[in-house]
């Protein structure tokens, strides 16, 4: 699955034009237009427009300036504002202060919904604040609604049974009389979710919302996948991530994952070496990295996000994330090493 997206003029993007598939990194430095990014793809996928546009299939751009709010990007809308998303489903259209939808299928044949669905950053915040905020209307509080709705997901959520078994993490939740606790595998101590680590506060919602049940969507945002997380479990959810969504309810759902972590790029560096090594040894690769995450060639991209634009990383020869990308970072930290190293003077004895 591909799709093409443009976005020209349009908060801290000028002019962007790329591919996405299946799986996709956006990185990039803090506020070069990552999340601006995400968020225009959600506002394209956040309702089935193919149930709301007229008969000629236009709609005035009034019509998702409620969606703009949502996401807390109206102030990034311009007149010439220009968004252009295209696959095998649908193309959507935004120029002129008008949009139009043009539906590629049978609507009474049950494709997949287009919804997205949208895990914030602000997600740590979430055991800290009052169940009884997110019960609030959407327009009573000055939250981020899409903070708002994450949070209301999760209270939905964890009422399904009494014992969520999170592997993952190495614990089980339960919510009983009104709280939220946590137990601890190693020992079975239980704590309360907000006395827990903050690794443990920024995940547990998100995995409760991902596993029970699975959120049917079109498409899929996480913010910060690496937030509060030691390298090691960074590793561990993208590649539960990647399995995760090659269930086949979710085969055509697009995943993005906006980042600042060069970490996740090696991992899932990995995940795109292990599917080409694979073809050729496909029983002692499995033995390093299961099957069920590798990641097809055709169904990654990634891209770096900055000045009003993004540039793809994954080099086309070969099919993994260019090494010198890889490299940027550690090779900054060599040279400064280098360079003090070259000022040291060791103690006499």
């Amino acid at each position: 699955m591909r799709a093409n997206l443009k976005i020209r003029n349009f908060g801290p993007i000028e002019s962007l034009d790329i591919k996405i598939s299946k799986f996709n990194i956006l990185i990039g430095p803090h506020a070069s237009g990552k999340s601006t990014i995400s968020k225009v793809l959600c506002i394209i996928h956040m309702n089935d427009f193919r149930f709301f546009m007229n008969s000629k299939n236009k709609r005035n751009v009034d019509f998702i300036k409620p969606l703009l709010a949502f996401y807390k990007i109206e102030n990034f809308y311009q007149k010439n504002t220009y968004w252009f998303f295209e696959d095998k489903l649908f193309t959507f259209k935004l120029e002129n202060d008008e949009m139009t939808f043009d539906y590629h299928g049978d609507p009474e044949q049950g494709a997949l919904p287009i919804v997205s669905y949208y895990f914030p950053a602000e997600r740590i915040a979430l055991p800290m604040i009052s169940e009884s905020l997110f019960e609030l209307n959407l327009a009573e509080s000055s939250l981020p609604k899409y903070f708002l709705k994450f949070g209301r997901d999760f209270i939905i959520a964890k009422k399904k049974q009494q014992l969520f078994n999170l592997p993952l993490l190495d614990v089980e939740f339960t919510f009983a009389d009104g709280k939220n606790r946590v137990i601890l595998k190693n020992n079975r101590r239980t704590l309360l979710l907000d006395e827990t680590s903050s690794a443990l506060q920024a995940n547990l919602p998100l995995l409760i919302i991902l596993e029970y049940p699975i959120i049917n969507a079109s498409i899929f945002v996480i913010e910060e996948l690496e937030l509060h997380n030691f390298p090691e479990l960074q590793k561990k959810l993208l590649y539960y991530l990647v399995k995760k969504m090659k269930f086949p309810k979710l085969k055509d759902t697009y995943v993005m994952l906006p980042t600042h972590s060069p970490y996740l790029l090696s991992a899932a560096n990995n995940l795109l070496f292990a599917a080409k090594v694979g073809k050729q040894e496909p029983v002692a690769v499995n033995e390093i990295i299961n099957k069920e995450s590798w990641i097809a060639r055709e169904d990654f991209t990634a891209w770096y996000v900055d000045n009003g634009s993004a540039t793809s990383i994954v080099d086309k020869e070969t099919g993994l994330i260019h090494e010198n990308m890889l490299d940027n970072i550690s090779e900054e930290l060599a040279e400064e090493f280098d360079a003090l190293m070259n000022l040291y003077k060791p103690a006499k004895a």
